[in-house]
């Protein structure tokens, strides 16, 4: 990770508000090595999809992921406890 991406990390202050960005996400769903061997890449697949659609602000079809936009960063951000129940439920 870069300086300048670490740095706004820091100054999102992303652990303390329980908050992930989408590669944090990413990296989430590739380290349940156990749910990641059930179902391969599709849970990766269909993250970055919604991820799009969010981006695009088009409606997506995943219930229960939440997401919101950072104030100043402007960056999409997804509370950890959603991802933690999106994942339980998903497979």
């Amino acid at each position: 990770m870069g300086v300048r991406s670490q740095l706004r990390r820091e100054l999102m202050n992303l652990e303390a508000n329980g908050l992930m960005t989408a590669d944090d996400v990413r990296m989430y769903l590739m380290q349940s090595k156990e749910l990641f061997r059930q179902t391969g890449l599709s849970l990766v697949a269909r993250f970055n999809a919604h991820h799009n659609k969010v981006l695009a602000g088009l409606p997506s079809h995943e219930k229960g992921l939440e997401h919101q936009q950072h104030k100043l960063f402007k960056e999409v951000l997804y509370p950890r406890n959603s991802v933690q129940s999106w994942l339980s439920k998903a497979h």
